[in-house]
């Protein structure tokens, strides 16, 4: 390798002998691919044991609602637009589509690819949630998995439908709702900036028993102010009775949470599990720090729980992909099982589109992984090591790291000298030769 030539250059060439060094330990994206959110908190760099940005919410209004773990499936349009990096031994970075995309066999095996192609068809993130996210879907086959990681006392997330909805009348509801707040827009003009609105609005729409009166001085006066306030109490009666209409689901630390279709249900629209409706968050404003497991695909939006400034919704598609029948809480509660023959290791979820497993190291505890082809691991909470059959060092992961196991680590071993330690191990079902 020349010496103006960094590795990162000379991999994506096929150049070098890197790549055999990167199939054989842990592969570690930059743990900061944040993505700025209008509800986002900011638990997340904390967490991740960065740095505070304290002045975030001053300069652009919005937190840090998300990171993005494993991002390297670039038909998926999110991960497309925050694809995960690596910083190579040089110090190089590398975005890990385009790595993958030249070294796929290499780093996940053939049967990965033989199955996904040189990709990742998963987008784990880790969420946090400090406002309302939007009502919102996914088509069939897309599940989701949330790992609480903190909540504040009395936080919720909203999450399948309670009640039996008719489609039809739901439908015309929620149109309704967003040409009224088209309708206050147009009516401001220039009068208020949506943004600086939405801080006026949001409060008082949160408080379910505030009267329009609370907020009614801070509306500018013009000759459509009165129009406007009826809009808004219109528009907090459709807040209420969209969130009413789902359950409520009490969060709280080491929860796990599965949002998919209740076996009932897929039995009887004859279809793959996907996910139910859902709007995580709170009205209360209670912080949610989650780990989300899901595959790539786009997401729906019915509802934005009048948002402003106002964003693209999709109120058929949503309709169209969700089940509208009565579920209840408890129907998406997930209690890890330990495994009999695996020491450390607890299962939550073994579905057709991805297996999740909990592994708690500890002092006393070291938990071995059988060769597999690769996967993602993503440390939750303590700090773990990981060492190749031989007892090598293939590398370590600290609370807020995530990694892949290239396929050519073969068997494993996760150590850790804490008690608290927890690693998520995320797999997909591969068909193998």
């Amino acid at each position: 390798m020349q010496s103006d030539t960094t590795e990162a250059e000379a991999l994506i060439r096929g150049a070098g002998d890197s790549i055999a060094r990167l199939a054989s330990r842990l592969l570690k994206p930059l743990k900061n691919n944040f993505v700025e959110r209008p509800w986002g908190g900011m638990q997340i760099r904390e967490f991740k044991r960065l740095a505070p940005l304290l002045d975030q919410h001053a300069i652009s209004g919005m937190g840090l609602g998300e990171a993005f773990e494993i991002a390297a499936f670039d038909d998926d349009y999110e991960a497309s637009q925050h694809p995960s990096l690596l910083r190579l031994d040089d110090g190089s970075v590398v975005s890990l589509p385009a790595l993958l995309a030249r070294h796929g066999e290499e780093l996940l095996g053939g049967d990965f690819v033989r199955n996904f192609g040189s990709s990742i068809p998963l987008l784990p993130k880790t969420l946090d949630v400090r406002e309302l996210l939007s009502v919102q879907g996914h088509p069939e086959g897309n599940t989701e998995v949330y790992i609480v990681i903190a909540a504040e006392p009395g936080a919720t997330l909203r999450l399948g439908f309670a009640e039996d909805i008719d489609a039809g009348s739901f439908k015309q509801e929620l149109l309704e709702g967003r040409r009224q707040q088209e309708s206050v827009l147009e009516m401001l003009g220039s009068a208020q900036d949506p943004a600086e609105f939405q801080a006026v609005v949001a409060p008082w729409l949160a408080a379910r028993d505030a009267k329009i009166e609370a907020i009614a001085g801070s509306v500018p006066g013009m000759p459509a102010r009165g129009e406007i306030l009826e809009l808004l109490v219109s528009l907090k009666s459709l807040y209420w009775r969209v969130l009413d209409s789902m359950n409520a689901i009490p969060v709280e630390a080491g929860q796990v949470i599965y949002n998919a279709n209740p076996e009932r249900i897929s039995a009887a629209i004859g279809r793959q599990p996907s996910a139910e409706v859902h709007a995580l968050g709170n009205p209360e404003g209670k912080e949610i720090l989650a780990l989300e497991v899901r595959r790539p695909g786009p997401t729906f939006r019915a509802w934005d729980n009048v948002r402003f400034p106002i964003r693209e919704v999709d109120v058929e598609a949503a309709i169209d992909a969700l089940n509208l029948k009565r579920t209840a809480p408890e129907e998406f509660l997930v209690e890890p099982t330990a495994l009999d023959d695996r020491e450390g290791v607890f299962l939550s979820v073994d579905s057709s589109a991805f297996r999740v497993e909990h592994l708690r190291p500890a002092p006393s505890v070291s938990i071995e992984i059988a060769a597999e082809p690769s996967h993602c691991l993503h440390a939750i909470r303590g700090r773990a090591r990981f060492l190749d059959d031989s007892g090598a060092s293939i590398g370590v992961l600290d609370q807020g790291e995530s990694a892949i196991v290239p396929a050519g680590v073969g068997a494993y071993r996760v150590e850790s000298d804490t008690t608290d330690s927890e690693i998520v191990k995320v797999s997909l079902p591969i068909e193998r030769n």
